[in-house]
């Protein structure tokens, strides 16, 4: 088990996604969608991000791909974002060292946890260290995503990593 390093994000091959929101555009609710919060700052891994959720049948939605938003956030974004949330099946918070910084990951991530429910969100930590990450507190009680191996090392991929010790495959997670 290791954490997702900026490293791991800026070495994988990225295609660049076409339709990142497709279900805003169709104004249709599909299957497992999910909503990724993470910190402006941190834009840049937010593709990389994208494609291993897309690889995973995910459809994800991302804020600044949303045109219906302003372009200076005010009560309006707050609404969308709301709204937005609410009719998502999932969420994702990205989490690096530039999230404790942010005003709307917390309320991005309550707003989920009530909306969504606790067993449907889910923090991404994206590290420097594989090894190591500083969290916030109130993150410990949410699954992790990491990187994982199967206990017979046939499989190398995604899962969460749930507070209690147990855990499943990221693609599973996103199929509940």
């Amino acid at each position: 088990m290791a954490f997702i390093t900026f490293n791991d994000l800026q070495s994988q091959s990225i295609t660049k996604a076409s339709s990142v929101n497709e279900s805003l555009r169709s104004g249709e609710k599909f299957e497992k969608q999910i909503f990724l919060s993470y910190r402006r700052k941190d834009s840049q891994y937010v593709k990389p991000i994208v494609e291993i959720l897309k690889r995973l049948g995910a459809k994800i939605y991302i804020d600044y791909l949303d045109e219906s938003l302003p372009e200076k956030p005010n009560t309006e974004t707050a609404a969308i974002l709301r709204d937005r949330i609410q009719k998502s099946d999932k969420f994702i918070l990205m989490a690096t060292p530039n999230s404790s910084e942010s005003k709307w990951i917390p309320w991005e991530l309550g707003l989920g946890d009530g909306f969504i429910k606790y067993n449907n969100v889910a923090v991404m930590p994206i590290t420097r260290n594989s090894n190591n990450w500083d969290e916030q507190e109130y993150y410990s009680i949410y699954g992790y995503i990491r990187k994982a191996n199967s206990t017979d090392g046939s499989k190398f991929d995604y899962a969460i990593f749930y507070p209690d010790g147990s855990a499943e495959w990221l693609l599973n997670w996103i199929r509940k």
